[in-house]
């Protein structure tokens, strides 16, 4: 185990701080740790009855480009619980709400440098409601079916790894079948 010795903030974002921190390795010797503190976030699997599953596709300026992700979003009102959060990101993201909600999990999606643990949803019986996006943030909708999702995959149009592993654990199957043809 590390043993952090002290810690100095050097960035507070809204929506995340930046941490040096001294750190004792375990035989003694001292080295630093860059962490960003995050307050957690999440993911949102989308499933009509039919199987197609619900992404949403928004510029990121990171990325330099348009990416097709799952909903998801932070935790970042005070006081709301993960699953309000979860069911504000579906209604916000992709103008949905659902019925049946199953938590599939929860990952640190960058435990190198980063503490945030994105919980992970199986959302069900989706119903259209009221979009509300962020004044930041601007959604394309789309619903794909097990083809178009393994089209998407090969083809490199898929490159979100939240979305990946939610996809995942949803049990969407990404990769063809070997001996199976369409």
């Amino acid at each position: 185990m590390e043993e952090r010795v002290e810690s100095q903030e050097v960035y507070a974002g809204k929506l995340f701080q930046v941490f040096k921190d001294r750190v004792r390795l375990p035989d003694g010797r001292l080295t630093t740790r860059e962490i960003v503190r995050h307050p957690g976030s999440v993911g949102i699997i989308p499933r009509h009855a039919d199987g197609r599953i619900v992404l949403v596709r928004q510029f990121r300026y990171v990325a330099g480009r348009e990416l097709w992700e799952i909903p998801a979003g932070t935790l970042d009102k005070p006081g709301e619980g993960i699953l309000e959060a979860a069911r504000r990101e579906l209604a916000e993201e992709a103008g949905l709400k659902a019925e049946r909600w199953t938590t599939l999990g929860s990952a640190y999606l960058m435990p190198g440098y980063c503490d945030e643990r994105m919980t992970f949803f199986l959302a069900e019986n989706l119903s259209p409601t009221v979009a509300q996006a962020e004044l930041d943030e601007s959604f394309k909708v789309n619903p794909f079916d097990r083809h178009d999702l393994q089209v998407l995959r090969s083809s490199g149009e898929l490159r979100d790894a939240k979305t990946l592993l939610g996809l995942a654990w949803a049990g969407v199957p990404l990769w063809e079948e070997p001996g199976r043809r369409r």
